[in-house]
């Protein structure tokens, strides 16, 4: 009776331990992931240095991305961007007006995970939402000052996470994005109509063409 009883006692406790670990968020318990991401950004329609106003151009922007788990279906994350792009203000009687634009962004980014079997955050693919602020300056050709200006990034995608060795991810998916002035410029209207000279507000028409729509890959890894 007493031998029975310690094998019904064992077998409860594995059966609990079990779906205590199956309920517990994350890969395998592990909930926060760091990744490096690539950026692909089509500039549609968009002069640069190198094309004429109606071409597209194309550039690149490297992130770096921290991403908590807080429950089966559901992280939060943080993301840091750094770009570089150029940008043609205006075609004048002097020759071409040009710039350089840099910009260094913060954004906080919530991930929503599919209903699938198998899939656990952040494991399989997700919806994902965002918003931040991307820090910026640009510099007028022949010009060692820079003018500075801040904007607002709205972002919403969609993405997938393969994870390999339960330890290293592989990510790739896609976002659509609108950015807009928080301070200095005329906006996008401006840049459009009236203000073809003014190197800040194209420099925020520039960076709200390269937003519109991004492709991502990455690697990471599961930290803990």
């Amino acid at each position: 009776m007493f031998m029975k009883n310690n094998i019904q006692f064992l077998v409860f406790t594995l059966l609990l331990a079990g779906s205590t670990a199956v309920a517990q968020p994350g890969y395998q318990g592990r909930k926060l992931s760091v990744q490096a991401n690539l950026l692909f950004l089509p500039a549609l329609t968009n002069a640069s240095y190198s094309r004429e106003p109606g071409s597209s151009t194309f550039n690149t922007t490297g992130e770096a991305s921290a991403d908590y788990v807080l429950n089966k279906r559901n992280s939060l994350g943080l993301s840091f961007r750094r770009s570089r792009t150029s940008n043609i203000n205006s075609y004048g009687a002097e020759g071409i007006s040009a710039a350089k634009v840099f910009t260094n962004s913060l954004e906080l980014q919530y991930r929503i995970y599919k209903k699938k079997n198998g899939n656990i955050a952040p494991l399989g693919k997700y919806f994902q939402c965002g918003a931040g602020m991307l820090f910026s300056q640009v510099q007028e050709a022949g010009s060692v000052s820079v003018i500075p200006f801040r904007m607002y990034a709205f972002r919403m995608g969609r993405g997938r996470n393969r994870i390999i060795a339960d330890r290293l991810i592989l990510y790739h998916g896609w976002e659509l994005s609108h950015v807009m002035p928080a301070s200095g410029g005329e906006g996008l209207w401006g840049a459009t109509r009236y203000y073809k000279d003014d190197a800040q507000t194209m420099a925020q028409y520039r960076l709200w063409r390269h937003s519109l729509l991004n492709f991502k890959i990455g690697l990471g890894f599961l930290a803990y």
